[in-house]
């Protein structure tokens, strides 16, 4: 039973992601005259610096082993744990939308590039990359604030947050903002921790889940066991 809620917590965290991102389209639109020159200009200065940053390239599985040159990372898949599919990720996601309410279907600007499990223990981490070229400039701090508001509006539906404070994790070579805590659904508690950084116009999101009896120390050994390489 509780990998089954570990699963549907995790879900619910990756349909925040879509709800943040849709927090930063909205905004006061009686304006939108003066509005629309100033954001041409934007628009193009972002353009314009997004040309010199360094652009963000999913990582590759070659055999058990991942390799992701961008953030400067490797490791080796922990034994026990699987390399799950992006159709596994969808079936995850759309449990997510049955707790939280979201019926969306999935932003086409957000693609999958990590998902691995324990089916043993429900344990779980995946990594997205979301294409935030619409939404302005927008940083990790700021995106991981938003996203922290989110995941508190879920009391209603049964899930309560109990998080601690905004700090920064280092994983391969790359510098996340991150956010953990504890997650309790239906009399069970769950640790959860974001890591978010971005690169070339996109925002990486790690996601990464377990029961808090085991699952925190399960996920930060594999966490631990991330190798840094150069990028």
């Amino acid at each position: 039973m509780k990998k089954v809620i570990v699963a549907i917590l995790m879900a619910a965290m990756i349909c925040s992601l879509t709800a943040c991102g849709g927090n930063n389209k909205t905004g006061d639109t009686s304006s939108n005259t003066s509005a629309s020159a100033e954001q041409a200009d934007a628009s193009v200065s972002a353009e314009e610096e997004a040309k010199n940053e360094p652009q963000y390239e999913a990582g590759v599985w070659t055999d058990n082993v991942y390799t992701n040159t961008s953030l400067g990372m490797t490791f080796t898949l922990p034994e026990g744990w699987q390399i799950g599919t992006e159709e596994e990720m969808n079936a995850v996601q759309d449990k997510g939308q049955e707790v939280t309410g979201d019926t969306g279907s999935a932003d086409a600007s957000e693609a999958y590039d990590l998902y691995i499990y324990n089916s043993s223990t429900g344990s779980n981490i995946a990594m997205m990359a979301e294409d935030m070229s619409a939404f302005g400039d927008i940083t990790a701090q700021e995106y991981i604030e938003s996203l922290s508001q989110q995941l508190s509006s879920y009391a209603d539906q049964g899930i309560t947050y109990t998080m601690n404070e905004i700090g920064t994790k280092t994983i391969g070579n790359t510098e996340f903002v991150s956010l953990d805590g504890i997650a309790e659904y239906q009399s069970n508690n769950i640790y959860q921790c974001y890591a978010v950084t971005e690169m070339g116009g996109k925002m990486i999101t790690m996601i990464i889940t377990g029961p808090a009896d085991q699952g925190q120390a399960e996920c930060e050994a594999v966490l631990a066991s991330i190798q840094p390489i150069a990028q």
